[in-house]
């Protein structure tokens, strides 16, 4: 019998045919009003909705639409789509294994079926699902591209290369596959093919936001900073709220010291982590005004994200033998190599008691064969190298070392490997020295720091257990002790003027930003034959840190930039040039701070509220400077200026930090590393 309505039914097809969407959602809405079991209506309405880019919306109309017809496989797609799409993972791959017992043996809702098991994280479901597509189909593209992503998610990167290559011997032309590709190759540290891999995908799809953000990645990791932010513009321009894409984008920004006014600002980026959206990743918020809460929520979010609970790593893992004599200490790092941790494990390493500790080192990064990394290699009683390994056979390596204490110094920064961690290498597992922030992960038992770097009132923006060094937690490089520096450099070698106050800053320039430096610009102005001594890492950098100081009245000459030099100790030897080191807030100095002060130059600082804009007042409590730590902007450049026009005054405080280096605990390494192995048969008595 024709619906009353039929006029409409029909009118309403039409302007659905016609692609006239938001005329054919109006007309089922009437037909619904009169008739809330259309299933026609409903059908449509779902479509509408979907295609106007309203996934969420559309899962009610088409969850209503299979209930009325249970074995209408176009309608159980659609709503398995609606699903996915609007990442209700887990109804999806129901609603999928309902289609799957209507049309069975399809390679097609098979694989569907597998991505959604794969995205609700029951990856052994997927992967046996993918498995039948392929021996069903075995030319069928997608299930060997999507396969390729779960072997990726899995860490299983070398093996994911083969389905991809596969998938795209059979359809060269699919971008996705590409662009996931190339970032398997980026985990394999084939940083240059993953470039060529997604522009490989972008010439396929010029308006791929995800390859865009891709590219600019490995742009990073080939130190082309300028490069990556253009990819980042674009793929911010085509896909904002891409996952983490903001925060990268901002962060290579920043690297360039670009400070105008175009959008994402900071404010959005935080603003977004604070209503729980994957916005950044926990790295870039360490430069920001981002507080301890909103620094914790942002590793919580990303943690949840990328590494979410499994039941296999819950196992419990015990000390492999309770009686041995002694405890055995992983320590895991992508930088043991001429980086600042690799530098510092250098010299930390060597004062370990090896009658109490055996010492093993596993390395995450391909090998540079440079001389941080040799020395590493002789150093520790043993180490093993996980680069390219895959998480479940890198653990397999790890377990069988039997170490009782693994020590993470990556955290969230490039080359970690939080995987492992996930599912537990060891019977305790430390967060220590190259993150100074919470992983914001409950499989970290502790996290090493001081009383001022993080103070007993802050603990609960921490996810691990707060374990206290007596003084700074920062370990300093002595191994080149000042007396071997040789004879000091002249001014001109360094580009400096013969004479003149030398303030410097040899920070990254994304710890720059634009209220500190307009600090240093009013230190230059009422100190008119002084300079300002940077470091440089580009010339971007060099351009845009001189415009903004003409902008402010200031001479750009005025600012002289430092080149990297190859040798160490010709670098601590040059900074016996500056007058004053100029920390910066948020983000403070770290080893830069840690490098001035052990070649004899005061660093000023102004005490932050979080643990990374707090190191380098740990660092001066440390060293018996507490002078030299300041509570707001206005005292310190009161207190720069002061000790640039009173020399006796600078005088007196170079002087007092002379003695103290033969005296306060900051450098006395052996100590300090005594004083870490008391942490560590600490937690091994208790756990």
């Amino acid at each position: 019998m024709a619906q009353p309505y039929a006029p409409l039914l029909q009118q309403m097809l039409q302007e659905f045919q016609g692609q006239r969407l938001e005329a054919a959602e109006r007309l089922a809405r009437s037909i619904l009003r009169i008739n809330p079991k259309d299933l026609v209506a409903l059908q449509v309405q779902g479509l509408c909705m979907a295609m106007q880019g309203r996934v969420g919306e559309s899962v009610e109309p088409f969850t209503k639409a299979s209930a009325l017809d249970s074995k209408n496989p176009e309608l159980l797609s659609n709503l398995a789509k609606a699903q996915h799409g609007s990442n209700l993972f887990a109804e999806a791959a129901k609603t999928y294994e309902k289609l799957n017992r209507l049309v069975p043996n399809n390679a097609q809702i098979l694989t569907d079926m597998g991505t959604s098991y794969a995205k609700a994280k029951d990856f052994d479901k997927a992967f046996a699902l993918y498995e039948r597509a392929i021996e069903l189909q075995p030319g069928y593209f997608l299930a060997w591209s999507n396969r390729g992503n779960l072997l990726a998610e899995l860490s299983f990167n070398a093996e994911a290369l083969v389905s991809y290559e596969k998938s795209l011997e059979l359809n060269p032309n699919y971008p996705e596959a590409w662009t996931n590709y190339g970032n398997a190759l980026f985990s394999l540290g084939r940083f240059a093919e993953a470039v060529s891999a997604h522009e490989r995908a972008l010439s396929l799809n010029p308006s791929y936001g995800e390859a865009w953000s891709n590219h600019g990645n490995a742009l990073l990791e080939l130190k082309m900073g300028e490069e990556a932010y253009e990819s980042y513009q674009k793929a911010y321009a085509l896909k904002p709220l891409h996952p983490y894409l903001m925060g990268q984008l901002l962060s290579a920004k920043l690297t360039s010291c670009i400070w105008d006014d175009q959008e994402p600002s900071v404010r959005n980026m935080l603003d977004l982590v604070a209503s729980n959206t994957p916005a950044t990743i926990p790295f870039a918020l360490l430069q920001t005004p981002a507080n301890l809460d909103l620094q914790k929520r942002c590793a919580q979010i990303f943690i949840a994200d990328r590494y979410p609970k499994h039941p296999s790593f819950n196992e419990p893992l015990n000390r492999s033998d309770e009686n041995k004599q002694k405890i055995k200490i992983g320590y895991f790092s992508s930088d043991f190599k001429n980086h600042p941790v690799g530098i510092l494990m250098q010299n930390l390493i060597q004062h370990h008691d090896r009658s109490k500790f055996e010492i093993i080192g596993f390395f995450l990064n391909s090998k540079s064969g440079d001389e941080v990394e040799k020395a590493l290699l002789d150093q520790f009683d043993a180490s093993f190298d996980l680069f390219g390994l895959n998480d479940v056979d890198a653990r397999s390596l790890i377990l069988q070392q039997g170490i009782d204490i693994a020590i993470d110094l990556n955290g969230h920064t490039s080359g970690a490997r939080t995987g492992l961690f996930a599912r537990k290498v060891a019977p305790v597992q430390l967060n220590y020295l190259g993150y100074a922030g919470t992983s914001g992960s409950d499989f970290y038992d502790g996290l090493i720091a001081d009383a001022i770097a993080i103070s007993p009132d802050q603990e609960t923006y921490f996810t691990e257990k707060i374990l206290r060094l007596p003084h700074s937690f920062f370990p300093l490089d002595t191994s080149i002790h000042p007396d071997t520096f040789g004879a000091l450099p002249t001014r001109a070698s360094q580009g400096l003027p013969n004479s003149g106050f030398v303030f410097s800053c040899f920070n990254n320039p994304y710890k720059i930003n634009p209220e500190i430096f307009n600090i240093w610009m009013r230190l230059l102005k009422a100190m008119p034959e002084s300079v300002l001594w940077l470091s440089k890492t580009s010339d971007k950098v060099v351009k845009n840190l001189r415009d903004q100081a003409q902008k402010l009245g200031v001479d750009p000459n005025r600012l002289v930039f430092a080149t990297r030099v190859p040798a160490r100790g010709d670098h601590l030897s040059r900074l016996r040039l500056a007058d004053l080191f100029l920390d910066t807030p948020h983000y403070n100095a770290h080893a830069t701070a840690a490098d001035a002060l052990w070649a004899g130059v005061p660093v000023l600082t102004v005490i932050g509220d979080t643990f990374a804009g707090r190191v380098a007042a740990s660092q001066l409590n440390a060293a018996g400077m507490p002078e030299l730590i300041v509570q707001s902007n206005d005292q310190y450049f009161e207190k720069a200026l002061e000790l640039a026009t009173k020399p006796e005054e600078l005088s007196a405080i170079r002087n007092k930090l002379e003695t103290n280096r033969s005296t306060a605990p900051l450098f006395d390494s052996k100590q300090y590393v005594q004083d870490l192995e008391q942490i560590f048969l600490g937690i091994t008595k208790s756990s």
